[in-house]
């Protein structure tokens, strides 16, 4: 079992793709690219953490539909385009977990949040995983172990979820 994170899919969301400059000519196109590609990362016995904004003006109907067509165990971090349903909404429509606030895995020195937080910007050996700010620079001065996973940052793909600060890094394990 491998473990692999990314954020703001934003499926169906026909204005990111102009906002965040995605190589896209409709939603249809970006919500098959990035299921193809997560797909060809993420396995059947793997885990991603999606760290927010899974969906813009989410329904259940679809959001079940994109995550039936996706492999894994799924855990959400919720972003703000999230936070209009419940924890055992998104439940219901396929996160095996979900989370209101960020996670921290003690042991491999990981936090996982949607925005990236700058109190962990520049602390040794942890690592930021973080989503929101798509292709957008840091609003604060110090974020050198901050790891944007926003979507057009990875090529659409989720990555693996190791701290490349740590000097033996080690894979998350839950």
């Amino acid at each position: 079992m491998k473990r692999f994170v990314f954020s703001d899919p934003h499926f169906d969301h026909a204005n990111i793709i102009e906002h965040a400059q995605r190589p896209f000519h409709n939603v249809g196109e970006m919500n098959n690219t990035i299921i193809r590609r997560y797909n060809a990362v993420v396995g059947k016995q793997d885990v991603c953490y999606w760290l927010g904004d899974v969906m813009y003006n989410a329904t259940k109907e679809k959001v079940q539909k994109v995550l039936s067509r996706m492999h894994g165990y799924k855990c959400l971090i919720l972003g703000n385009h999230d936070r209009d349903h419940s924890k055992c909404w998104w439940r219901d429509c396929g996160f095996d977990e979900v989370y209101k606030h960020p996670v921290y895995d003690a042991e491999n020195y990981i936090m996982l949040s949607h925005e990236p937080l700058e109190e962990f910007g520049n602390l040794p050996q942890i690592a930021n995983f973080h989503g929101h700010i798509h292709i957008n620079d840091y609003d604060f001065p110090i974020h050198d172990h901050c790891i944007n996973v926003c979507v057009e940052k990875t090529n659409y793909a989720p990555v693996a979820l190791i701290n490349p600060f740590l000097d033996k890094p080690r894979v998350f394990e839950r």
